[in-house]
């Protein structure tokens, strides 16, 4: 694989509202992996992201701030490993790709970062051997490669934030009750800036030629 004709589909908290959500997104990977290449960013529910906030505030307010984030990120981090598990038993060649040297390099608060630089190069690499690669959504790192939080929403934020980078058509996968929702504020503003363009679906469907052609940055 190389990231030539790849998509990148971010699922969104509203997307794993159902528990049985993440086998349905991983057989619609599976399928669309025959017509063309992904990159998937996925993020938590929103039931993970209060359990993994309570969890880090039982941590007390003296805690290291990057033991915080990285159990604020726990949740995305099990669902990409699960994610990639799955759509690998359904046959599909797929990588997981570890936080501490894919993601999105950031800066400021740990627990509210901001993305700012991304090694394309890696990406690049770890697609030679892939149809489909995984990333936790919502989660950054340091230069020592220490993990950060994007904070509220950072799982859109973030997806849209590799798509920009590697020059990806970016699509956002949300629960059918909120198609018409707006982005997260920060999610919106970064692509507003960048002038990135951006669909928002319900699921992940096979693409054609044609359609591919169509859906520009």
């Amino acid at each position: 694989m190389t990231l030539d004709n790849a998509v990148l589909y971010t699922i969104s908290s509203t997307a794993l509202e159902d528990s049985a959500s993440m086998c349905t997104l991983a057989g619609q990977i599976a399928t669309a992996a025959d017509t063309h290449r992904l990159v998937v960013v996925v993020g938590a529910s929103e039931r993970e992201h209060r359990a993994m906030h309570n969890k880090a505030a039982l941590l007390g307010p003296a805690s290291d701030v990057l033991n915080r984030a990285n159990l604020l990120t726990l949740a995305a981090r099990e669902n990409a490993q699960r994610l990639a598990g799955l759509v690998s038993m359904m046959g599909v060649d797929s990588a997981l790709l570890d936080v501490s040297a894919h993601a999105p390099i950031t800066r400021g608060n740990p627990l509210e970062a901001e993305p700012r630089l991304l090694n394309a190069k890696r990406f690049e690499a770890a697609s030679a051997g892939a149809d489909v690669l995984v990333i936790a959504g919502g989660v950054g790192r340091t230069p020592q490669g220490e993990l950060t939080s994007l904070g509220s929403g950072g799982a859109t934020l973030s997806g849209l934030f590799i798509a920009q980078r590697l020059g990806l058509p970016a699509r956002i996968v949300v629960g059918p009750r909120h198609l018409d929702s707006d982005l997260p504020k920060r999610s919106r503003l970064f692509a507003r800036r960048h002038g990135l363009a951006h669909e928002t679906v319900t699921t992940i469907e096979p693409i054609t030629v044609d359609a591919m052609e169509s859906v520009v940055m």
